[in-house]
């Protein structure tokens, strides 16, 4: 080899010695500063684990609160897709959370008011507070009471509308085995009751003339709380009726003052021993109108003994009736103490009573007005009032006018004209 081939290959070794010795120089400073940065990053990486247990303990925190949470909770993002239902919402809809997870609410979920069905458009825009039927899975139906309310949440959140459905089957029976007691407690007071008001009536008729004053006086008082009781008895079954939507009504012309007439005349002993005038103003001119006889009567029984016991000793009620055109309305006015104009919205509420300093006294369930109210709107009627306080109150509601005279009343075309034009409700 010559001496220049030969130094070309030495200083090509010394070369690549040279360049490996500097790749190791340059690893080893890698290394170093790939050390220094690890010892930098210890505290950060142990920080971010700290956070990651925490944030897992407050995922499965939320997720037991969730589960414990007897109301049904559903999710959804900003596309109405479900991204979180609860174990209460899983057993509502038959749907487990991998099922239904990601998906659009109202392709797994559907949701009626009554027969119409509601989108996520609707209870999904602000607040939503109703009673529905959902159903779920394999035509799983349950009746709910759903309340919503938009997320405020941002877009990297994707949290749309949240969904609470409080599950009111356990309710309905619960309601219902109320409704049954109820029921089944006033027909087995009903009957001795009854047989209580004949065996007096009757004693009264025969012999009261015969009796002292002060006996005939309690006896009257016997017989009038007797008929107190009879009325309370009666609006309890009217108002289990009310409740199962069986309250029935049979409509016929009737007279009003007829009706009337015996109604107000069987209250008079109670007005007697309050010693208030209770006055009916006959009317003989007065068409005759589409009604229940039974049920009106028991809607003048109503607001005509309401009258009694919040007017004071001394005072007046007068019962008259104006007719119109198409109606007969019908009035009943006292000089008692009145009614605040902040109650009368709730007054034909159930179990609603007007209370206060002046009225304390008197008793009362609640429910005469609400029946009363019923009766006339299943009578194709209206019912209303007027009162300002210290200044009395007047009841009135209105019925259909009867078109045809019952001498020539042929009673299938009645029935069946009465229902075309709306005048029956059956």
């Amino acid at each position: 080899m010559s001496t220049a081939l030969l130094i070309l290959v030495t200083i090509a070794s010394v070369i690549s010695v040279m360049a490996a010795i500097i790749w190791i120089l340059k690893l080893r400073r890698q290394l170093s500063e790939n050390t220094r940065n690890a010892a930098q990053l210890a505290p950060t990486l142990r920080q971010l684990e700290t956070e990651r247990d925490i944030a897992i303990a407050a995922r499965d925190k939320t997720n037991e609160i969730l589960a414990s949470v007897i109301d049904g909770i559903v999710a959804l993002d900003f596309n109405k897709n479900v991204i979180l239902l609860n174990k209460a919402a899983q057993e509502l809809t038959g749907y487990s959370e991998t099922e239904i997870q990601g998906r659009p609410i109202d392709r797994m979920i559907r949701l009626f008011s009554e027969q119409e069905e509601i989108l996520p458009k609707t209870y999904c825009q602000g607040s939503f507070n109703k009673p529905v039927k959902v159903v779920g899975k394999e035509g799983k139906q349950t009746k709910v009471n759903l309340m919503t309310t938009q997320a405020e949440g941002s877009v990297q959140t994707n949290l749309g509308c949240i969904l609470i459905l409080h599950d009111l089957s356990k309710e309905e029976e619960l309601e219902q085995m109320k409704l049954d007691f109820v029921s089944m407690a006033s027909h087995e007071l009903k009957t001795p009751l009854t047989s209580i008001i004949g065996y007096l009536s009757v004693f009264l008729d025969e012999a009261g003339n015969k009796l002292p004053k002060e006996n005939l006086d309690l006896l009257d008082k016997a017989f009038v709380s007797a008929k107190q009781l009879q009325t309370l008895i009666q609006n309890l079954l009217n108002v289990n009726k009310i409740e199962r939507e069986r309250l029935d009504v049979e409509v016929e012309p009737i007279n009003l003052n007829d009706n009337f007439g015996k109604a107000i005349e069987d209250l008079q002993n109670q007005a007697k021993l309050k010693n208030i005038s209770l006055n009916f103003s006959r009317d003989d001119t007065l068409p005759k109108v589409l009604a229940d006889p039974v049920r009106i009567g028991e809607v003048i029984n109503n607001l005509v003994a309401n009258a009694i016991n919040y007017t004071s000793a001394g005072g007046k009620i007068t019962v008259y009736m104006k007719a119109s055109p198409n109606e007969v309305t019908t009035t009943v006015e006292d000089t008692g103490m009145g009614i605040s104009q902040e109650a009368i919205p709730h007054l034909f509420s159930k179990f609603f009573r007007v209370s206060n300093s002046m009225q304390k006294g008197n008793k009362g369930t609640g429910l005469g007005l609400y029946i009363s109210k019923s009766i006339i709107q299943k009578l194709n009627g209206k019912i209303w009032v007027e009162s300002e306080v210290g200044k009395g109150s007047k009841f009135h509601f209105s019925l259909p006018v009867a078109i045809q005279d019952t001498s020539s009343l042929d009673r299938n075309k009645f029935v069946s004209e009465a229902i075309q034009t709306g005048a029956l409700n059956y």
